[in-house]
């Protein structure tokens, strides 16, 4: 199966959904208002999505058209979804973590196993990043968004 395709497929869907978030008003009823306003984190996540999946979407669009060959990691085999197995198992081992020993306990091991999968061999760089991806969202949510992420339970 061709990467390709697959990548200008979804971004187009990406980006489309993300500008409906963008631009319509009435997808926040109720919910937490803050100072920044309570669609503030839809539409900034929203235009991150735009950026990333346009640069993915355009990457493949530009090779499909000159029609570069194919590389190793361009192509999907699937004849085998063992990753997809150990990824769903990560997350509902974090799902079932995060309630009981917290958010910043849990987290940089879920992005520390992710990153291993996705092939990072370079440990140190690995663990200062799912340190600080931990604690910037984690302090981000509760001085910016007031969002109170779970803490250690036990």
């Amino acid at each position: 199966m061709d990467r390709r395709k697959i990548d200008v497929v979804l971004s187009s869907i990406l980006i489309t959904v993300s500008m409906i978030i963008l631009t319509n008003d009435n997808m926040a009823s109720g919910g937490m208002e803050t100072e920044l306003g309570s669609m503030f984190l839809p539409r900034l996540i929203s235009v991150f999505i735009i950026i990333f999946s346009g640069t993915m979407g355009a990457q493949a669009l530009l090779k499909l058209r000159r029609q570069a060959a194919l590389s190793d990691t361009e192509f999907i085999d699937t004849t085998g979804f063992m990753g997809v197995g150990i990824y769903f198992g990560i997350f509902i081992l974090y799902w079932i973590a995060v309630p009981r020993i917290g958010f910043l306990a849990s987290t940089p091991f879920t992005v520390l196993a992710v990153g291993y999968l996705l092939g990072g061999r370079s440990w140190i760089p690995m663990i200062v990043t799912a340190v600080l991806i931990s604690v910037f969202i984690y302090y981000g949510c509760s001085q910016y968004l007031r969002v109170f992420l779970p803490t250690w339970s036990l």
